[in-house]
């Protein structure tokens, strides 16, 4: 007995987008959604392993907030998908809240001085990545600015996270 079912559309290498078109698999927003799936997934395993109520509250709001990244980029006419100043200025009330107290940093962070401080970096880095692809994409197709300016202010957030000295 087959535990696989025979699909009845084949995809040919195309998928749809929220708004209804087929593209490619291989297309520059599908490697975005790919990528910013990896990045919520990543976050996802961050909050697991943080202690604080309040950060993983604040976490699991940037997951939803990259789902809301997910569907601007795959249904440009949706307004309820856009961002807004206000969704990239919360991440200036976290920064000065967890580095407050915390050293100037003159010089490079090697990460790995603990495994929660590592997993931070490593969803930075995606976070970056994301960011990167997001402005390939927006050099051929006008998405939202303030997406843009929140992934950024994201591994920001994230960087200064991995120095909190809570997770020590």
């Amino acid at each position: 007995m087959s535990v696989h079912k025979k699909r009845k559309n084949i995809s040919n290498g195309e998928t749809s987008t929220l708004d209804g078109q087929r593209i490619s698999k291989n297309n520059d927003l599908i490697h975005l959604i790919g990528t910013a799936d990896e990045l919520n997934s990543h976050l996802g395993l961050v909050k697991a392993m943080y202690d604080g109520k309040e950060t993983k509250q604040f976490i699991e709001k940037i997951q939803k907030d990259i789902m809301k990244l997910m569907s601007h980029v795959s249904d440009l006419k949706n307004e309820n998908y856009f961002f807004s100043k206000g969704d990239t200025d919360v991440f200036e009330k976290e920064i000065d809240s967890l580095s407050a107290g915390q050293r100037n940093l003159n010089q490079f962070v090697l990460p790995g001085s603990s495994a929660m401080e590592a997993q931070i970096h490593i969803t930075r880095t995606i976070a970056r990545r994301t960011e990167r692809l997001f402005y390939a994409l927006d050099d051929r197709q006008m998405l939202c600015q303030y997406a843009g300016a929140y992934l950024n202010k994201l591994s920001d957030y994230l960087f200064v996270l991995s120095q909190h000295k809570n997770l020590f």
